[in-house]
């Protein structure tokens, strides 16, 4: 999803640069399977329905994260039977909230969720049921995040005026350009699993 990708993509590999292990799960109807991405591990699932992404979004993600939740779910246990443990979680934007909450309850695995937008914005406020919908599961990912990082203070700003003030000690605002985000984010992260 455009800059979300090349953002997703530059954390990932600047994470796996600084030693870290990285399991990328990502939607992508084009092409399936696993690849090793210079150290990055990238599990590529294909929504099974075939349908436009617009002509129900909230189907498209619904059936999207079934599959992302299946692949994950096979990552963990993978991991689990070599005697290693998914240490966190880190999901972007609504489409992926879903699994990230399932994994969390499900294998006890702290999650970070990243805004980069919010639904009130997308929509300019003009909230019809798809809309609402999302905010709902934006609304939720705030609530079971450990963590949530935006990536500028306005949005951070945005966040607690349409969600709420109870989450402004949970969110952090990091501008994901300049020699230190990353070492913002791996802070976060550690915040989490702490």
């Amino acid at each position: 999803m455009g800059n979300i990708a090349d953002h997703v993509s530059t954390l990932a590999h600047e994470l796996v640069r600084r030693g870290n292990k990285v399991e990328l799960v990502v939607l992508d109807d084009l092409k399936q399977g696993f690849e090793d991405v210079s150290g990055v591990h990238v599990h590529r699932v294909v929504n099974p329905v075939k349908t436009h992404p617009m002509a129900s979004i909230l189907s498209y993600d619904v059936t999207a994260s079934l599959q992302m939740e299946t692949e994950s779910s096979n990552i963990i246990y993978f991991h689990k039977q070599l005697g290693k443990n998914i240490d966190l979680i880190h999901a972007h934007e609504w489409l992926t909230t879903y699994p990230a909450i399932v994994l969390k309850h499900a294998f006890h695995i702290p999650f970070v969720m990243t805004f980069h937008s919010i639904e009130g914005h997308r929509c300019h406020d003009h909230f019809n049921t798809t809309s609402l919908a999302i905010k709902e599961i934006e609304d939720m990912g705030l609530w079971e995040s450990n963590k949530v990082i935006t990536n500028t203070d306005w949005l951070k700003r945005e966040i607690l005026r349409y969600y709420g003030e109870g989450h402004n000690e949970k969110i952090r605002a990091i501008w994901p350009v300049g020699p230190n985000w990353v070492d913002e984010v791996t802070s976060v992260y550690n915040k989490a699993i702490a």
